[in-house]
């Protein structure tokens, strides 16, 4: 049986010798019923839920009745038990014993067979990072008191509980600018800037794409974003830089970036920028055809203004009003008209 057991944790040196250290005497003094698995290895984070099976099998002739046992073991650094920790509740987010849920009632064996025993862990929302080890032993006895202590000498077969609890951390990356010049003419005013900040715990790298759409919502063309894999720390910004893959076309634009980030679990973040396409030929045309136009437009005001000051000359009518009554105070410059006869 020991020899079996080695082979099956042949991969973990320290935890084989830990499950050893524990089964070698079990074998010989607890021999009337056998437990599988030998070991449940979990990781999980706070509210974390376990749920496993525990197979019990009666090896004898006679009927037995068992009761399971869980009991909080103390581990050195080479993975073997130390001791069984006496039993303390009072902390609920450390004691792993009190996250366990198993039957504590009598369990019925009869001979040569097996039944299955309902193993549930319910990880405290406040469980601090870890490792936590139990052990659920099981023993034939017709008080309970009796398997408690059969387990607490280390005379009960059972199952190794090891809980690994992750530092659960905060990833976060915002976009905090997503920028590309508003007119684009050529080649050297197609840069890309997205401005990124990590407001959470881990360093992260984002990736993703940009993918640009013309005014008709048709998809043009697409880059990779971040291919120079450009980390972020913790509280700190980037900008990430790329360029618009084409300068040719002409029109309203609009780009969508999405960056993904995160070990653990992928999160994206979004954003959008529009712009015009106006490439540098086609825009010198344009200015050529306004001056062209705006010059055309103040040659013909000019002219018409010319035009009507000619018509005035050529006229050479000139208005005169005659007045019937008259100051007494002659001028030299009135003119005196007077009836002929």
């Amino acid at each position: 049986m020991i020899t079996s057991m080695s082979q099956r944790l042949s991969g973990n040196y320290a935890l084989g010798a830990f499950v050893l250290f524990i089964l070698a005497p079990l074998t010989a003094l607890a021999g009337d019923v056998s437990v599988a698995p030998i070991l449940i290895d979990e990781d999980t984070e706070a509210r974390g839920i376990i749920t496993q099976d525990i197979s019990i099998t009666n090896n004898t002739d006679r009927k037995l009745d068992v009761y399971a046992t869980v009991n909080e073991i103390s581990v050195d650094s080479t993975g073997q038990i130390k001791e069984f920790v006496t039993p303390v509740m009072t902390d609920r987010t450390n004691t792993v014993t009190s996250w366990i849920e198993i039957t504590r009632g009598q369990i019925e064996l009869d001979p040569h067979t097996a039944t299955s025993v309902p193993l549930t862990i319910h990880v405290n929302p406040f469980a601090k990072p870890g490792e936590y080890h139990a052990f659920v032993g099981f023993f034939p006895a017709s008080k309970r008191y009796e398997a408690e202590n059969a387990a607490m000498a280390g005379d009960a077969e059972g199952t190794i509980v090891k809980v690994s609890i992750k530092q659960k951390t905060n990833e976060l990356l915002r976009i905090r600018g997503f920028f590309i010049d508003r007119f684009i003419v050529g080649k050297k005013n197609q840069a890309i800037d997205i401005e990124v900040e990590n407001s959470g715990d881990n360093e992260v790298i984002p990736k993703g794409e940009v993918i640009f759409y013309n005014s008709l919502g048709e998809e043009t063309s697409s880059i990779q974003v971040n291919t120079e894999n450009i980390a972020v720390p913790p509280g700190e910004k980037r900008t990430i830089k790329s360029q618009v893959p084409f300068h040719s076309e002409m029109g309203r634009f609009k780009a969508n970036v999405k960056l993904s980030y995160g070990d653990n679990q992928q999160a994206a973040v979004f954003d959008t920028a529009q712009f015009f396409m106006i490439p540098l030929p086609i825009m010198v045309g344009i200015i050529i055809a306004i001056l062209f136009f705006s010059l055309m437009v103040t040659y013909l005001i000019r002219r018409a203004f010319h035009d009507e000051l000619h018509r005035d000359d050529d006229n050479n009518e000139i208005p005169l009003y005659i007045r019937n009554d008259r100051d007494h105070h002659v001028k030299e410059h009135d003119i005196h008209i007077t009836k002929s006869e």
